[in-house]
């Protein structure tokens, strides 16, 4: 062999094991390492205020940004009519060509060849393993043109026809695969109602033919996925919530084994819901966590969630000590709308939502009542005092019942600051997850 080739073909090779081992990695039931998985760390991650851990991940308390740089563009295209992942046609995926005189590309001798040049492709739009910024690291497909896309479509279809029927290449088969609902998954995001339609068939395909494998579970995250990012972008009246909630149940349901991510799925799109005062399918959303995994640690939250929800419309009491001293009831609120915030001076969010909580004190005399998530008294007083924070503040002088553990951010499963609730002049609870726009409107 040349010598001068020798380091071109080592750094091919490990090119090719890296891709494949992410691949897998990513495509394996259960494993932290997948895109929805990767999801799931960073809803259930959280800070605790206290700086001690308490029941679960998902009792902590979370204070952050929004990780959503920028609105993307409303899609007109709609669900699949009458999908269903259960079932479906033929597998035509595996069938596919990679019709190679559209995309420019050399003839291909193995799948293996096929996966090689998906990771080259990925490695030259991403520049993967260079620099340090996290939205670099191997944590899922970033594809960044269309064109990139298809080009892997074309040669992950002829991968998976030429190993969905070769046992020993399953591997190969689910890295195929996982990159093939990437590359749909793009598409589909770019306004393409093609490949919207091929990534419902993909995944009936393969329950069809493999129901229970590691392909059936990517293929069915990919709806998932689709749908969320879909519900997203739309409005209160789009198909697309109820089939983002449709198909998180579906996932749920058909595997039960993927406790973990089912759960955090079913979570999202509850609170999801939630955030868009569709109450219904939020509850629907929680019970079934309750009613498919009942034993799981993260029932609590759902437990809560629901008990948070069964205050819409309800009157709710209110009685706590708060930062100045003295005692705070809520039906000496009665007469005037009260919005209720749980919040934290950690949360940068929060810091920038002071004016507007101001301002629907002083502009559209509604009465603000704070739910304090620190521990240390004198560094709230200085914060209420310093961004000149109007309303009464709750805080316990029992250092056992602040930050996480605060009774009524416990109680109803307040786990992200700020969240904030809306009660009418009646007392009656109207929303427990209201947006900061929602709040902009009242002063509207």
């Amino acid at each position: 062999m040349n010598s001068k080739r020798l380091p071109s073909l080592l750094k091919s090779i490990t090119c090719l094991a890296l891709f494949i081992a992410v691949m897998v990695l990513m495509a394996l039931p259960g494993c932290n390492k997948s895109p929805d998985n990767l999801q799931a760390k960073q809803e259930e991650s959280a800070i605790n205020e206290a700086g001690e851990a308490t029941d679960g991940s998902l009792d902590e308390l979370e204070t952050g940004e929004d990780p959503i740089d920028s609105q993307p563009p409303v899609l007109t295209v709609t669900p699949a009519s009458g999908s269903n992942s259960l079932a479906g046609p033929e597998f035509k995926t595996a069938k596919m060509s990679r019709q190679k005189e559209n995309y420019n590309l050399p003839a291909s001798g193995t799948p293996e060849w096929d996966i090689r040049q998906i990771a080259l492709l990925i490695a030259k739009e991403t520049h993967l393993g260079s620099g340090s910024d996290s939205q670099q690291r191997i944590t899922s497909l970033n594809i960044s043109t269309n064109e990139t896309a298809r080009q892997i479509i074309a040669l992950a279809s002829h991968a998976i026809s030429e190993t969905h029927q070769r046992p020993e290449k399953e591997l190969i088969f689910n890295a195929a695969i996982q990159s093939l609902m990437d590359a749909r998954l793009k598409l589909a995001l770019s306004g393409e109602k093609d490949s919207l339609d091929a990534i419902y068939e993909d995944a009936a395909t393969v329950a069809k033919e493999r129901p229970g494998s590691t392909a059936s579970i990517i293929t069915a995250g990919t709806v998932v996925r689709l749908a969320a990012e879909m519900a997203r972008r739309s409005d209160d009246n789009s198909p697309w919530i109820s089939e983002y909630v449709r198909q998180v149940k579906l996932f749920a349901t058909n595997f039960p084994q993927e406790e973990a991510r089912a759960i955090v799925q079913l979570t999202a799109a509850g609170e999801f819901c939630e955030q868009r005062q569709l109450i219904l399918p939020a509850i629907e959303c929680y019970t079934m966590i309750q009613q498919q995994f009942p034993h799981s640690p993260f029932r609590k939250k759902a437990d809560a969630a629901l008990r948070r929800l069964g205050l819409i419309g309800k009157p709710i009491s209110l009685e706590a000590p708060t930062i100045g001293g003295k005692t705070l009831r809520l039906s000496e609120k009665r007469g005037k709308p009260c919005v209720i915030a749980f919040w934290s001076i950690r949360s940068a969010a929060f810091q920038r939502d002071v004016e507007l909580l101001n301002r629907l004190v002083d502009e559209a005399g509604i009465q603000l009542i704070g739910v304090n998530m620190d521990t240390d008294e004198q560094a709230v007083k200085q914060f209420i005092q310093s961004h000149q924070l109007a309303g009464d503040h709750v805080f316990y002088p029992d250092m056992s019942l602040r930050g996480a553990s605060q009774p009524m951010a416990r109680e109803f499963g307040i786990n992200i600051v700020p969240a904030y609730w809306y009660i009418d002049a009646q007392g009656k609870v109207r929303a427990t997850n209201a947006t900061r726009e929602q709040l902009s409107s009242l002063v509207k």
